[in-house]
């Protein structure tokens, strides 16, 4: 029997973490696996120990506030591990918590694998100098990482993104209006978050963003994924409060809205890869703290040109990036319009997303599980 302990803490890395379990035991049937799980990694097999939604806070200061019940949860599990140690430890994105983590294990011989890499190439580059401390093992989501690591002496292996492994290369839009019973003539999906915070900060503009393009635009409706009930029910109140004449689709299927839709309006992160993938024209926006953004920006810890992971990815700015003041409903509409009206400016988007998809299209849960036993059969 092959044990593992696994922590994931996000909604992307449950979901990333079910599938990694699940071609583990396709090539290990015997596997076995416990930790910090979500829905999807329990669905998968995963004994929970504690809930994902422990490690899922966001900001300097929204970690710091946490802090306190954070570290309290890897003290538990760092006890829990040792007890009774397992064959290896499988950390999925998360780095502030698992890296530590790993380091601490690494150091009493049990074997570590960090499943995608902290962003040491945007911000805060000096960790990586401590990546090979921490992980005997990295895999990566994106092709330029692994070289990056290697200068470092990281034992790293890109795998590609899941993502692009589930995202259709030829998009059926049709078949996604229907099933969301969408009939209106333009598609918009909007994406503001999937923490609370997140839906704080940027619900309300977008859907302020949502009432200008109404006025302007004759026959429009609005689509919004949500990760869960709560989210949902959250978007809902504000949407009865302010905006009760929007023509609005609430769905549990990001997959749907992104395939249905025309353009994207979204807060930076994985969800602009996903509108990537889905060949989608999108329109950038972040917003955080005003502490937080005051922070990072005399500190100088972001080393990087870009928010937008197509824009980072393929090197240049391809898609507009709306941050802090300069994000508010009325650039937004504007950018909006900017892609609405320019087709032309659409296609040449999309070829070039099209060679992303392919880029990072390399059956990632497969590849992460193969190495993975790999490692741990060159140990034995």
């Amino acid at each position: 029997m092959t044990k593992f302990v696994i922590v994931a803490g996000e909604p992307s890395g449950d979901l990333l973490g079910s599938k990694i379990i699940a071609s583990i035991q396709d090539l290990c049937p015997d596997a076995t696996f416990e930790g910090i799980a979500g829905p999807k990694m329990i669905q998968a097999g995963c004994k929970q120990w504690f809930h994902s939604s422990e490690l899922s806070v966001m900001g300097i200061f929204g970690v710091l506030k946490h802090l306190p019940r954070i570290l309290k949860v890897r003290e538990k599990l760092i006890k829990k591990i040792l007890k009774n140690p397992p064959d290896a430890f499988i950390g999925i994105d998360s780095p502030d918590f698992n890296l530590k983590l790993e380091e601490k294990l690494k150091r009493r011989g049990i074997k570590t694998i960090q499943v995608v890499s902290p962003s040491f190439w945007a911000w805060r580059k000096n960790r990586v100098k401590l990546l090979n401390k921490s992980a005997d093992l990295l895999l990566c989501l994106f092709p330029f990482e692994e070289d990056l690591l290697k200068e470092h002496n990281v034992n790293a292996v890109f795998i590609g993104h899941p993502l692009a492994d589930s995202t259709q290369q030829k998009i059926d839009v049709k078949t996604a209006r229907n099933n969301l019973k969408l009939s209106a003539k333009t598609v918009i999906a909007l994406m503001p978050g999937s923490r609370g915070s997140e839906i704080n900060r940027h619900a309300k503009l977008f859907f302020e963003t949502a009432e200008l393009i109404t006025n302007r635009i004759e026959d429009i409706e609005f689509v919004v994924p949500v990760v869960d009930s709560k989210i949902g029910e959250q978007l809902k109140k504000i949407l009865a409060m302010y905006f009760t004449d929007l023509k609005m689709t609430i769905t549990d299927s990001t997959h749907s809205a992104l395939s249905a839709c025309d353009l994207v309006i979204t807060k930076s992160g994985t969800s602009t890869l996903e509108a990537a993938l889905h060949k989608k024209p999108m329109v950038v926006v972040y917003k955080m703290s005003p502490l937080s953004y005051w922070f990072l920006k005399i500190s100088k810890m972001v080393h990087t040109d870009y928010i937008a992971l197509p824009n980072i990815l393929l090197g240049k700015k391809l898609v507009p990036e709306l941050i802090q003041e300069n994000a508010s409903s009325e650039t937004i509409f504007a950018e909006s319009l900017s892609w609405l009206s320019n087709q032309h400016k659409v296609v040449e988007l999309q070829q070039q997303f099209d060679s992303l998809h392919l880029q990072l299209q390399k059956n990632a849960s497969f590849l992460a599980a193969s190495t993975i036993l790999k490692m741990l059969e060159q140990q034995k």
